[in-house]
């Protein structure tokens, strides 16, 4: 036997030996946990990140039925995988691909597809409204023995004037395939169009924002318009894209060296930048920066941050500096026991003092986790335990084949963060079925390119309005 088989061999048993271990862990727990919770209602309000993080763990730690009753409330009946938002808006994914059905996760949650209208936190009572106007609503009250608040965030328009109206959006699902069919029918307007300057509005292209959504977004719409443009018969000249940026870099969320590479690396295919610059006002036909220039465009689309879902302003609870759910360490509203928040509804301390974690889908995963623990724990009578959590590394696209990534500390540029981007989110996919769907999505794409296309007839984005009666949930 050759050395390399024998390390093979060794690594093997090894790989088993760790799944042995930790499969009697958790045999272990679930007989330790046997019974708790019994005729316990754990509502979780949010299927994101770390409403579906809170109620995974929970199905891990309390498995049987004796263990009360896991319930989980969204408006929508699946978990979005916000990271590959971009890509699917750029037509390298069928949106229908970045979700993941909730009732996939696990047969311990149970799942209502509803409209939260009202919590009361005082008395951990939830009212939500069940089925759509078509199904006969049924409006109903939910009370819970321990109360999850894992609402997320909407888009905040920072009260820029036109912007809610006019601009699109990298939020929810329907985002996607708004901003697609609006480049492509962009395009197709524009070849028929007679006026060099309509022409030129049409295929010019704007995003506002200089953070991971925003570079991502210009980076895969710049990438798509430019490939169809020429396609179609314009020159890629002919397409322009322009990001507006208000702070004096890209990516403040890393280091400033990835920062300059990604914005040198968007501006070699052909995007503008606008630093140090702030949008205006938004109109069906431009859009106007403090600078005073004036850019004439039809699809404008909007990252540059986002806010709690409105329903947090009515709660009766302290809020934070941006307006977030006051948790402490533990993710606990200390003054409604048994009512826990997280992920981008939420204000967590860090442990050094210096601030509140990022709204970022990394932290609110394991945001969700721990909260888990921490039930359990009040559960046995234990003490709950703090959130501590530094991020492994961020990583973020800036053109095809090319990507940025900070991981452990260490700066990755080019085609081998792209690759690396594509690794870390696929793995963190759940489910084969939905990994299986997204690689042939990519390797379709690689061998025949993009095929986009507009499904007449289908709502995509909801209105303002529509979005304001649906609460914004995560």
């Amino acid at each position: 036997m050759t050395r390399m088989t024998k390390l093979a061999f060794a690594g093997i048993g090894g790989a088993a030996a760790c799944l042995a271990i930790r499969s009697i862990a958790r045999t272990a727990e679930a007989q330790r946990n046997a019974g708790l919770g019994a005729g316990k209602r754990l509502l979780i309000l949010g299927a994101g990140f770390g409403g579906i993080g809170a109620a995974v763990e929970l199905a891990r730690l309390l498995p049987q039925s004796d263990n009360g009753e896991i319930v989980v409330i969204d408006e929508d009946n699946f978990l979005l995988f916000t990271p590959m938002l971009t890509e699917a808006a750029a037509g390298e994914i069928d949106p229908r691909h970045v979700v993941v059905g909730i009732h996939q996760f696990s047969k311990r949650i149970r799942f209502i597809q509803g409209r939260i209208d009202h919590v009361d936190v005082k008395t951990r009572e939830v009212s939500v409204t069940i089925g759509e106007s078509e199904l006969d609503p049924e409006q109903a009250k939910i009370p819970a023995d321990h109360l999850v608040i894992a609402l997320g965030s909407v888009t905040n328009f920072h009260h820029v004037a036109g912007a809610e109206e006019h601009c699109l959006q990298v939020k929810r699902l329907g985002d996607a395939d708004a901003i697609c069919k609006r480049a492509l029918a962009s395009i197709d307007r524009a070849l028929v169009e007679s006026d060099p300057a309509k022409q030129k509005a049409l295929l010019t292209f704007v995003v506002a924002g200089g953070g991971y959504t925003g570079v991502e977004t210009i980076a895969a719409v710049n990438d798509l318009v430019r490939d169809k443009a020429v396609e179609y018969g314009l020159a890629p000249g002919e397409v322009r894209s322009v990001l507006v940026n208000p702070g004096d870099r890209l990516l403040t969320e890393t280091s400033a060296e990835l920062g300059e590479y990604a914005a040198e690396k968007l501006k070699q295919h052909g995007v503008e930048i606008r630093m140090k610059t702030s949008v205006k006002s938004v109109s069906a036909d431009g859009v106007e920066l403090d600078s005073g220039e004036r850019i004439p465009s039809h699809t404008v689309i909007w990252a540059a941050g986002v806010k709690p879902n409105p329903i947090v302003e009515s709660l009766d609870c302290e809020k934070g500096k941006h307006g977030g759910i006051k948790v402490n360490a533990c993710c606990q509203i200390e003054s409604a026991p048994g009512v826990w928040a997280l992920g981008d509804c939420a204000e967590i301390p860090q442990a050094d003092g210096t601030g509140t974690y990022a709204p970022t889908a990394q932290n609110a995963t394991r945001e969700g986790a721990l909260v888990a623990k921490n039930i359990v724990s009040a559960l046995r009578g234990e003490a709950a335990q703090p959130f501590t959590f530094r991020p492994l590394g961020e990583l973020a696209l800036v053109g095809r084949h090319a990507g940025v990534a900070r991981i452990f500390g260490q700066n990755i540029y080019g085609i081998v963060a792209w690759a690396l981007w594509r690794m870390v989110y696929l793995a963190k996919i759940p489910g084969v079925a939905p990994k299986t769907r997204v690689v042939s999505d990519w390797i379709l794409d690689l061998f025949y390119g993009r095929e986009p296309v507009e499904l007449g007839g289908e709502r995509t984005q909801a209105t303002p309005s529509q979005a304001r009666a649906a609460g914004g949930q995560a």
